[in-house]
C-alpha cells in the first residue's frame, strides 16, 4: 500500500512520536532523579533513542518527505529545514553525551533496562571528563527542551492559526 504523497509515512510517523514520548519521559525522568533506578532508567531511554533515531535518519534518507505546504513563507521554510536539522542533531549528540558521562562515571553505562548488557564507550574514568560531559549533556538537553516548545509552537501555530494541514501530516490515522 503506497503512503500519501502529502503526509509522512506510517513508519515516520510512528519514529516522531515514540521517540518524542521516550524524549520528553526521559526529560521528567531526568528532573525528578532521585533514585538509583531512575537513573538506570534514564540511561537505558537514552540508548535506546539514540538507537531509533538511527534508524529514523536512515528511513528519512531512504524516504523523502512530503513537499511542504505551498501556503508556508520562506522564512517558515527554513524554520522547518532548521528545525529538522537541529532535532536530528540534538537526538544524536544528547544520547551521546549523557553515555560518555555514563562510560567516564564511576558506575558505567549498566544493563539497558536491567536486563540487557551494554557497554561504555571506551574512553575510560575521568572525573574530569565525567564533568565536562556532564555538563554538555546538561547544555544540550536544555538546548532540546527550547527546541521542543518551538516545534510544538509552531504545530500549534499551523494547526490552529493558519489552518493549513501541517500537523494533520504527522498525526497518526488517515
Amino acid at each position: 500500500m503506497r503512503e500519501p504523497a502529502d503526509r509522512y509515512s506510517s513508519v515516520a510517523i510512528l519514529l516522531h512520536w515514540l521517540i518524542a514520548g521516550l524524549l520528553i519521559g526521559n526529560i521528567v525522568i531526568a528532573l525528578t532523579m532521585d533514585s538509583a533506578v531512575l537513573f538506570q532508567t534514564h540511561k537505558s531511554i537514552g540508548i535506546l533513542v539514540l538507537l531509533l533515531t538511527g534508524v529514523r535518519l536512515v528511513w528519512r534518507l531512504t524516504h523523502p518527505w512530503p513537499a511542504l505546504a505551498t501556503s508556508l513563507g520562506a522564512w517558515e521554510r527554513m524554520a522547518a529545514r532548521v528545525t529538522h536539522f537541529a532535532f536530528y542533531v540534538l537526538l544524536l549528540v544528547v544520547p551521546l553525551l549523557g553515555w560518555a558521562a555514563a562510560s567516564t562515571g564511576r558506575r558505567g553505562t549498566g544493563d539497558l533496562f536491567g536486563v540487557i548488557p551494554w557497554f561504555d564507550l571506551p574512553l575510560g574514568k575521568s572525573g574530569e571528563l565525567h564533568d565536562l560531559t556532564g555538563e554538555a549533556h546538561e547544555l544540550a538537553v536544555y538546548l532540546t527542551i527550547a527546541l521542543i516548545v518551538l516545534h510544538v509552537a509552531g504545530a500549534l501555530k499551523h494547526q490552529f492559526v493558519d489552518r493549513d494541514g501541517t500537523l494533520r501530516r504527522m498525526l497518526p490515522g488517515r
